[in-house]
């Protein structure tokens, strides 16, 4: 089951997808937000797989609370506008969807979710991938991968020998690696945990690589590392 939350300054929008996600059985609804100023405090610490955004919101728009929230899950837009579907795949949104929304298409976008979702847990029985690379494929071992760095519309990963760059978004690379090996610790950089070298405030030191830390970023990191 998904845990869902929305975030719509407008009730009868907030309602209708709350209907949405009621009939659905695939997806659980935990929390709402009227207020973006008030979500961006809480989203955080929510047990929430994925946030139904609306754009045109006061004080802070969608595509501005996307960049600020960087500890977030999984964005299904909503909006009653096309236009700002390119500016929000920019920010690794999941899916758009189109006031008023279809419920077919609503499944749609849901089970779409559902699969990034899978395919992260996927990621943990695995050791390798392979990227493309002039005409063919090459193997990367996860063992490898000192950390990734996202580079415009493109992904750089990293290791001790070479550098790969590949056509990706970092929650569509993520979602192919091991969650219990990697973890995101800024918008742009993904690292492996095994290769932590040293940690002060609020950088990370992987060999001579300095990596910033997000504050959203920082709590989950410290948790994961084995601390004296």
């Amino acid at each position: 089951m998904i845990k869902a939350a929305i975030l719509d300054d407008d009730p009868l929008s907030r309602k209708i997808l709350e209907n949405l996600i009621n009939k659905s059985n695939h997806v659980e609804l935990v929390a709402q937000f009227d207020n973006p100023i008030e979500a961006l405090k809480e989203i955080g610490n929510l047990d929430c797989d994925l946030l139904f955004l609306d754009i045109e919101m006061p004080e802070m728009n969608g595509i501005e609370f996307i960049a600020s929230a960087e500890n977030i899950p999984q964005v299904i837009v909503v909006s009653s506008k096309k236009e700002y579907a390119a500016d929000t795949y920019n920010y690794d949104v999941s899916d758009y969807l189109v006031k008023p929304v279809d419920p077919n298409r609503f499944e749609q976008a849901v089970s779409k979710v559902a699969d990034i979702s899978a395919a992260v847990s996927k990621g943990d029985e695995q050791d390798h991938m392979f990227i493309k690379k002039n005409k063919g494929y090459t193997r990367i071992n996860f063992e490898d991968i000192n950390y990734l760095e996202a580079l415009a519309d493109y992904v750089q990963i990293n290791t001790d020998s070479e550098r790969f760059t590949v056509l990706s978004t970092m929650k569509s690379i993520s979602s192919r690696l091991p969650a219990s090996k990697f973890l995101r610790v800024h918008r742009s950089f993904i690292v492996s945990l095994d290769k932590i070298d040293r940690l002060d405030d609020n950088m990370i030191m992987i060999g001579d690589k300095s990596i910033p830390v997000s504050r959203s970023y920082r709590e989950n990191l410290m948790q994961r590392l084995n601390l004296l």
